[in-house]
């Protein structure tokens, strides 16, 4: 079986179809998938949609460094009750982004603390976003004893060094449909070269649809050609990446096994 570690059925894409989708993604194989949260009501429609979809559907909570503005006390608490739900797997996705800084980078950086402070509180690993801003993530990482938290660096898409950096302190990186686009040779690289256990699947649904899909809405049954590529670079069968990317997904997140 396979698990897609990263979607968003909780997109208003998905607003009419999420019952079909999730039967594609099993007569693919996808068992399981993560619905990632973004903001405060996303999170909370993350959650609705893992309690309304079956036992195979999971959700986290978190506040994006696009909506980081917007993190208050209220959001705070508001998490830290949706932390107990048993379906709430992680705190994400989470983490500064310097491409678009749709928030200012220091209410990026408050809330990104706040939320790794939040995870250690409630014992749940992160859903870690990134764009432009590695040296910064990487530190505050640090800082904030990530490596005592676990989790995944979601749509990895830095340098060899960084993802060595990043798998030292203990997290997975996450591929998703980038890993199999023609211009994307240094995700491949560290997707060679990281270590086996640390290597995760996602789709980021409806963003970035793999080939032969890119360019369409992208789905949790998608995740399979990102298995099949990640199988192709580390010389193993598609099904030896099946049972390894779920078996580092159960352990990255712990309740996945509830």
């Amino acid at each position: 079986m396979l698990i897609d570690t990263h979607c968003h059925f909780n997109h208003a894409r998905f607003a009419e179809d999420i019952p079909e989708c999730i039967e594609r993604a099993h007569a693919a194989g996808v068992m399981q998938m993560i619905v990632v949260g973004a903001e405060r009501e996303g999170s909370e429609q993350a959650t609705e949609i893992a309690e309304r979809h079956g036992p195979g559907i999971f959700a986290t909570i978190g506040v994006h460094p696009h909506d980081s503005r917007n993190w208050d006390e209220a959001t705070e608490a508001r998490f830290r009750t949706l932390a107990d739900h048993p379906k709430v797997v992680a705190i994400g996705e989470i983490g500064l982004d310097y491409h678009y800084d749709f928030s200012p980078r220091e209410a990026q950086v408050i809330a990104f603390r706040a939320q790794l402070r939040l995870a250690r509180e409630a014992q749940l690993p992160v859903v870690i976003h990134c764009r432009e801003a590695y040296a910064d993530t990487l530190q505050i990482l640090t800082e904030e004893g990530a490596d005592e938290l676990g989790g995944v660096m979601h749509c990895w898409a830095g340098t060899l060094d960084e993802a060595n950096q990043t798998v030292a302190m203990g997290l997975a990186l996450g591929f998703g449909g980038t890993l199999t686009f023609k211009n994307a040779e240094d995700v491949r690289g560290a997707a060679r070269t990281v270590p086996l256990e640390t290597l995760l699947i996602e789709t980021d649904a409806p963003y970035l649809a793999p080939m032969p899909h890119r360019g369409r809405r992208n789905e949790p049954a998608y995740v399979r050609f990102v298995a099949e590529r990640l199988a192709e670079l580390r010389g193993m069968s598609f099904d030896e990446m099946a049972r390894l990317t779920t078996g580092n997904a159960r352990r990255t997140f712990p309740r996945l096994m509830l």
